[in-house]
């Protein structure tokens, strides 16, 4: 399925902040925290970036899954 390339860069910030190293929590957090806001303010949305993370979360937990088959295909030679 073709995502989005402004969602796709949505759910890899959010996935980055959630692999991270803790020493690069904060500036994964911010980077996650402008794409939320530029995408609510490209739809002059009144919802709150938390929202939008829900009403992502079905797309963004296939974005996971596939970057793990990835990882293990790329630990497996695969790929």
């Amino acid at each position: 399925m073709a995502r989005n390339p402004f969602i796709e860069a949505i759910h890899q910030a959010r996935y980055d902040l959630e692999t991270c190293a803790r020493s690069e929590r904060g500036g994964r957090q911010r980077q996650l925290d402008e794409l939320l806001r530029q995408a609510l303010a490209r739809a002059s949305s009144k919802a709150t970036p938390n929202h939008l993370l829900d009403a992502l979360f079905d797309d963004y937990r296939e974005f996971k899954r596939g970057k793990k088959r990835q990882e293990w295909a790329r630990l497996s030679g695969g790929a």
